[in-house]
């Protein structure tokens, strides 16, 4: 058996539920998940350059402050009427901004 090291280590929630979440769909342990993915991404080659946006996505994917909205939601967008851009703009004529009510409902400071 190989040598090994005990490491603690901090994750940010989201990263450590989908972790947890592979690990119980492929019915092994976290650490097996953990070593697998550390052993994958030393094997990488790095050839592909992450975009500031992907960064960013995958950065809040990762802290847990990104899920995906579910079935639930595609039901209600399903049902929402389609419009066009022009609709919309005439519809938001008159609406402040979001920062505005933001700030707004913020209260000075």
């Amino acid at each position: 058996m190989a040598e090994m090291v005990k490491l603690t280590l901090r994750l940010p929630i989201g990263l450590h539920k989908q972790l947890r979440e592979r690990a119980e769909a492929t019915k092994h342990s976290l650490n097996a998940i953990i070593l697998e993915s550390l052993r994958q991404g030393l094997r990488k080659e790095t050839t592909y350059q992450e975009t500031e946006r992907e960064k960013v996505l995958r950065v809040l994917r990762e802290s847990g402050l990104l899920e995906p909205l579910g079935s639930i939601w595609d039901e209600e967008i399903a049902k929402a009427p389609d419009i066009t851009y022009d609709e919309l703009w005439r519809e938001m004529e008159g609406v402040p901004p979001l920062s505005e009510v933001i700030i707004a409902e913020r209260g000075p400071r």
